[in-house]
């Protein structure tokens, strides 16, 4: 180890010098006294006054950096899931009054546009024709694929659900009585535009949509719809329950079959 009073150039310096750079030993680095010059440490004696100066600088540079670096925000931090804008959109208008004119195409323009998407006119001329098929965004080779936010396009599609009902009342003597009926309920949509909310994966998807039928009135639903869509055919299902009613077992068979047929485009939205 060196003498406590000699610098690393060698020269002979006050014992009372501070160490760092100035005083009357002419320090070339900071550091403590009487350490070799070779096995010095960048890290100071915590008590010098080298290290609270080195406290100090590396604070204000800390103070400083926090001023001048803006906050970067990351792409989750800033919203940018156009498809996720489309559905809030659209589930936010569900159950509220029909928007625009209360064709199905105002809604869809309208959900798109308030998230800056492209819209129909974005992709060609719209005559609002019903012989015309609208393009809304990038097109989705397979339903399977869609998902919430995207925009389906109708042409000629129906669905249609019956319902076979049939009863057997079976009465204390032991004598019993059948009866039945049949339901069927057409969904149609000739020419007609839907948002997704969500993708079941099994065939059915939820969406939203305007100027459809309100079954309940039988007149066109003055109400944006939330609508389950099947689109593709589901085999018969039957449910059979027995029941006691004053005496009499009564048995109950009902059998629900969904058919499709039409054509579905979908459209995922793409940025204004």
């Amino acid at each position: 180890m060196s003498k406590p009073w000699i610098n690393g150039n060698g020269d002979v310096v006050h014992p009372d010098a501070p160490s760092g750079a100035g005083g009357c030993g002419f320090f070339s680095v900071c550091g403590p006294l009487g350490r070799d010059i070779e096995a010095h440490s960048e890290v100071p004696h915590p008590h010098s006054p080298a290290a609270r100066h080195l406290v100090l600088r590396q604070g204000h540079k800390k103070h400083l950096k926090r001023r001048s670096t803006p906050r970067l925000l990351r792409v989750a931090d800033a919203g940018v899931d156009l498809n996720a804008q489309v559905k809030a959109n659209a589930a936010d208008l569900v159950g509220k009054p029909v928007v625009g004119k209360g064709e199905c195409y105002d809604f869809a323009d309208k959900v798109l546009r308030k998230a800056s998407a492209k819209s129909a006119p974005d992709f060609g001329k719209v005559t609002m024709s019903r012989k015309d098929d609208y393009k809304w965004g990038a097109p989705i080779a397979d339903l399977k694929d869609v998902k919430p936010g995207d925009v389906l396009q109708f042409r000629d599609h129906e669905i249609k659900i019956v319902t076979v009902k049939k009863i057997k009342k079976t009465f204390a003597d032991g004598h019993s009585v059948k009866s039945g009926e049949t339901d069927t309920l057409p969904l149609e949509r000739g020419q007609h535009t839907a948002v997704v909310l969500s993708n079941n994966g099994d065939g059915t998807m939820i969406v939203a949509e305007q100027h459809v039928l309100d079954h309940d009135t039988g007149k066109l639903s003055h109400t944006v719809r939330q609508n389950t869509l099947y689109t593709q055919d589901v085999p018969a299902k039957t449910k059979k329950t027995v029941t006691e009613k004053g005496g009499i077992t009564i048995e109950e068979e009902t059998t629900v079959t969904i058919s499709v047929k039409g054509a579905i485009w979908a459209y995922r939205p793409e940025e204004k």
